[in-house]
């Protein structure tokens, strides 16, 4: 592989705020360029890949103010394998340097490319890299956003490279296929004023802070009849509301996107983010979104991760493929995709969760029972210690007291429990069987905390804000922090309800949650299993708050140990 040190040595440059001014020198002087053209081919000759991308991105890209992240060879490779084979043309919107293309034109050379690019330092590498392939193409430098571009250069190939012109040229050309990578959440400055753009007519204006959709929206513009739309974009397009939720919702109604694929987290050098591929294709006859959760498909390379071929083709197969693969891959009807309120985000059609491994009760208990065998053991053999030591009377005394705790205190309170909780649940198991299943929503209420509002006793928080989803049972009346929301009920027993709301949200939220917020309206989609006997309920509740006062006090109980020891080790040193 090509390093930056022999590509400057080949530019005849010593520092990379230099490539521009020489590659512009050399593109535009056909005699240099292609004596330029050998002397790299006789440093690296593998055509395949994009040689400029760790060199631009450590030297040149420009992350903080146009969130230029260039596309790792992995994506792109999935890229090239899943774009349908018959495309005679191509538009790679926002190209960079052209590593999507390069990808693209491997799988035929004979395709002719529109690369759309704003970034003066991008645009002649990417001249660059397509003439020395001897690519057909035209390279358009300007805003993809507004639409306007300040120069249109020709390329044609002429031999075994390509020559470079410079033309005139209009926005309506139509392609087979589009490609992109924008920049992730790019502000559109002025959005307003395109309004009655064409681009935006139909699915109405993105938001102003976020521009994804309008590259989304620009390429759907440029698409033939059929044509296929392959996009890179972070998670958010999938799930956030407001304007993008009703332009996300009007291309799923008219049956445009066709397949969403989530990418593993850090697999660009610039960004941690995850990121997903968004497919979208005109007039087909499927009437359904395939999910592949491919999150998990990675090996770990230092900081980063990498997809090895071996997660490529795994991605590759089951988008062929197109069928429910077990924690992989889910096709979900449009129906289904409507009753999740048109959020695609890909934890709600795709559970990757691992059955939790199964308790062994009995063995629980046995192993319960043996540790607080072998602590009375300790304690006994303590006690004798103890008996032999002496000190001042105040010491004296203390011990004395501690011996005759030891002596009288009675064994094995949690295994007790345990075995009797067991028994109780062998004694009552068809009750314990009878559940229904029912929505949260429809036996409880749920809003946000306000303020100077005083919430009852039995009223169950969950923390909303910057949260893991904690939840709070309150005891006595009181008001509530704003960070909470309050669920209440009088349809079951609240606590009760508490207890099963803390069994099942954690994996609730995994599959809902869409960031570090929660959104309220996900609670109409959680279902539970609860007994309808109040009997039963109130049982339920009290076994359990049993067994929590006993963890409490075990915990306190350690907690009181370490003081004691403090105390002896001090009575014994004097």
């Amino acid at each position: 592989m090509i390093d930056t040190q022999q590509i400057n040595d080949i530019l005849g440059i010593k520092e990379a705020y230099q490539l521009h001014d020489a590659l512009e020198t050399i593109l535009f002087d056909k005699s240099k360029r292609e004596k330029t053209f050998n002397d790299f081919l006789e440093v690296e000759s593998d055509l395949s890949y994009d040689w400029f991308t760790n060199y631009f991105q450590e030297e040149q890209s420009n992350r903080k103010s146009m969130m230029q992240d260039y596309t790792p060879d992995c994506i792109c490779k999935i890229l090239g394998c899943i774009q349908k084979g018959d495309a005679q043309s191509v538009l790679d919107e926002c190209s960079g340097i052209g590593g999507l293309t390069i990808s693209t034109w491997m799988k035929d050379q004979n395709r002719i490319f529109y690369c759309e690019e704003l970034s003066e330092n991008s645009i002649m590498m990417l001249l660059f890299n397509l003439s020395i392939r001897g690519v057909n193409a035209y390279v358009r430098h300007g805003d993809v956003l507004t639409n306007t571009f300040d120069h249109v250069w020709k390329l044609t190939k002429n031999g075994q490279f390509s020559d470079i012109e410079e033309v005139a040229q209009g926005n309506s050309y139509k392609t087979d296929i589009v490609i992109s990578n924008p920049p992730y959440s790019l502000k559109f400055e002025n959005c307003e004023s395109y309004a009655n753009d064409p681009r935006f007519a139909y699915f109405g204006l993105p938001p102003k802070a976020k521009a994804d959709y309008a590259f989304i929206l620009h390429a759907l513009s440029h698409l033939k009849e059929h044509g296929e739309a392959y996009f890179i974009l972070p998670h958010g397009v999938l799930f956030r509301g407001a304007k993008e939720e009703k332009i996300r919702k009007q291309l799923i109604e008219k049956n445009l996107i066709d397949t969403v694929i989530g990418l593993p987290n850090k697999l660009f050098l610039n960004t941690d983010i995850p990121v997903c591929i968004l497919v979208l294709k005109l007039n087909r006859d499927k009437h359904d979104v395939l999910f592949i959760e491919a999150s998990k498909q990675f090996q770990k390379d230092g900081k980063k991760n990498i997809m090895l071929q071996e997660h490529i083709d795994k991605v590759i197969s089951a988008y062929k493929l197109r069928q429910d693969v077990d924690k992989l891959s889910h096709v979900a009807t449009l129906d289904e995709i409507s009753n999740n309120d048109y959020n695609l985000n890909i934890p709600r059609y795709v559970d990757t969760s691992e059955p939790k491994p199964p308790i062994d009760i009995q063995k629980s208990i046995n192993d319960l029972i043996a540790i607080e065998d072998n602590i009375s053991n300790t304690e006994k053999s303590l006690v004798e210690m103890l008996q032999t030591l002496d000190g001042p009377c105040d010491y004296q005394q203390n011990r004395d007291n501690l011996v005759k705790h030891i002596r009288e205190r009675e064994q094995h309170t949690l295994s007790m429990m345990s075995q009797s909780v067991n028994d109780f649940i062998d004694k009552n198991r068809a009750l314990l069987m009878n559940q229904k299943e029912t929505k949260l929503l429809d036996i409880a209420t749920f809003e946000r905390s306000k303020k100077n509002k005083k919430y009852p006793s039995g009223s169950i928080l969950i923390q909303v804000s910057a949260t893991k989803g904690q939840l709070v049972y309150m005891d006595y009346d009181g008001l509530v922090d704003s960070k909470y929301g309050v669920i209440q009920t009088d349809k079951v027993e609240p606590k009760y309800l508490y207890y099963i709301l803390d069994m099942v949200i954690p994996d609730f939220l995994r599959r809902y949650q869409t960031g570090l917020n929660i959104n309220p309206d996900i609670f109409k989609h959680l279902k539970l299993a609860i007994h309808e006997d109040r009997c039963i309920q109130k049982m339920i509740i009290s076994i359990l708050d049993a067994f929590q006062v006993g963890i409490e006090s075990e915990k306190k109980q350690i907690e009181e140990w370490k003081k004691i020891k403090a105390y002896h080790l001090d009575g014994m040193m004097i």
